[in-house]
């Protein structure tokens, strides 16, 4: 997905910077990255894209809805504690994104739901 944006960006003229598990390779454009690599950085704005059901949290994640309940409450709770800590990275503004449906853990936010 990072490299899938990336390459739109370039496409419209605007340099991505991809943050690695060392940091942003450069403080030039538009810093680009998974939700795990924004830990401990701070930005001005930030969108975080992609958040629909089936990617946060992953499909794979309802296999141990019935199998293993214990990891499956587990896993939920942590693909919400990292969408919210990847949010708390921005500063004054915040847009989140998605195609399709969007994620449950959103579903607090959107309004008639």
């Amino acid at each position: 997905m990072v490299t899938q944006v990336a390459d739109r960006l370039v496409r419209r003229g605007i340099t991505p910077t991809e943050i690695t598990q060392d940091g942003p390779r450069n403080d030039q454009g538009v810093h680009i990255g998974t939700m795990y690599r924004f830990k401990g950085l701070g930005y001005r704005c930030l969108i975080i894209a992609g958040v629909a059901e089936g990617l946060v949290p992953r499909t794979s994640v309802d296999a141990w809805e019935r199998s293993d309940p214990s990891r499956h409450r587990s896993e939920l709770h942590r693909g919400r504690s990292l969408l919210f800590v990847a949010a708390t990275r921005a500063r004054d503004a915040l847009a989140i994104t998605w195609h399709g449906e969007p994620s449950r853990f959103l579903s607090p936010l959107l309004p008639g739901r």
